[in-house]
């Protein structure tokens, strides 16, 4: 197999599991098909709601396992673009599938599926693409969260002997949290 197909084995694989996480939000549209009003404001809630973590999380997951060098924004809008891909194809089976067995209302199931699909773009991509700003930025886990950071050091003993800066001379003070000694006139650590 080669290294390209082996990516396309991912983003199908990444694709599939934010299709399935948006799809699980998506059930309500298919029950106002016909009043388009309504269809649309529920499709902007499960874009919202569904297509945009689904494309996050297939972003997420093409990150994870892929090691990706540089424009991370750009992969994980590619992700997103390859989920709303993936999830074209699949809605137009289903449309065909409907429409074949509700031939009455043929019509009105594909002016759904393109609606769907306009949006399942519009929405995957900027979840995808989301998760490539976030992948590009670290965030730092809060304190609570991370408990190996957590240190039990015992503050430094009372009669120890003053700190003075020696930059200007003036009195420094411990500050816990960093173990250091920190001089405010200067407003640095020395």
């Amino acid at each position: 197999m080669s290294l390209k197909e082996a990516y396309l084995h991912d983003y199908l694989a990444a694709s599939l599991v934010g299709i399935a996480f948006a799809a699980v939000v998506s059930i309500p549209a298919s029950s106002v098909v016909g009043n388009w009003g309504p269809f649309i404001g529920v499709l902007v809630i499960v874009g919202l709601f569904g297509f945009v973590p689904g494309g996050f999380v297939a972003g997420y997951l093409n990150f994870r396992l892929h090691q990706m060098g540089e424009n991370l924004e750009m992969a994980g809008l590619s992700a997103g673009f390859f989920t709303a891909v993936v999830y074209a194809i699949i809605q137009l089976f289903v449309s065909l599938a409907s429409a074949i067995i509700f031939q009455a209302a043929a019509a009105a199931i594909f002016i759904a599926y393109a609606l769907s699909v306009l949006f399942a773009f519009i929405f995957f991509m900027i979840g995808g693409y989301i998760s490539g700003m976030m992948e590009r930025s670290p965030f730092a886990m809060p304190g609570f969260f991370n408990l190996s950071r957590v240190r039990r050091e015992p503050p430094p003993p009372p009669g120890a002997p003053v700190q003075v800066c020696p930059n200007c001379g003036q009195q420094l003070t411990f500050v816990q949290q960093y173990g250091r000694w920190y001089c405010a006139n200067c407003k640095k650590y020395p």
